[in-house]
């Protein structure tokens, strides 16, 4: 039965928002005063709504976060980008780190080096994942 993880994660769609929102804004902020003055709280709210659109669109094509794995491997993908596809008897140990920014990811290694599934970005607990992943790892025999 294949497993699915597709969080929404806020802090991404929130800087999405702001990325879009603050280039509207600059743009608004060299047009001249006449022009904008008497439609102030329009164009606050028209920046609004288009750097909401826009910013969903930036989220689902740089920073969503979509992994999918059942008994035979896993597949994570970063926005639109080409999926990153394994399977567990690819590998031969798992591990649980913290990168350096404080997140728990799995780790997984193998001869030629190894390959993290962010956990916590995941928002999967990851000391059962860790144990589970293991479980798979070991099932399939590298």
């Amino acid at each position: 039965m294949v497993q699915r993880y597709a969080p929404l994660q806020l802090y991404y769609v929130f800087k999405s928002f702001f990325i879009m929102y603050a280039i509207q804004a600059l743009i608004v902020l060299f047009m001249p005063l006449g022009l904008t003055a008497p439609i102030r709280y329009q164009i606050l709210v028209l920046n609004g709504v288009v750097g909401a659109v826009l910013g969903w669109y930036l989220y689902k094509q740089w920073y969503h976060l979509d992994f999918s794995y059942d008994d035979l491997g896993f597949e994570l993908r970063k926005g639109k980008s080409p999926p990153v596809t394994h399977e567990w008897k690819e590998f031969s140990q798992v591990s649980l780190v913290r990168d350096e920014r404080g997140e728990l990811v799995v780790r997984l290694h193998r001869d030629e080096g190894r390959v993290e599934i962010p956990a916590s970005k995941l928002k999967l607990d990851p000391f059962p994942f860790r144990l589970e992943v293991m479980k798979l790892v070991a099932k399939t025999g590298s």
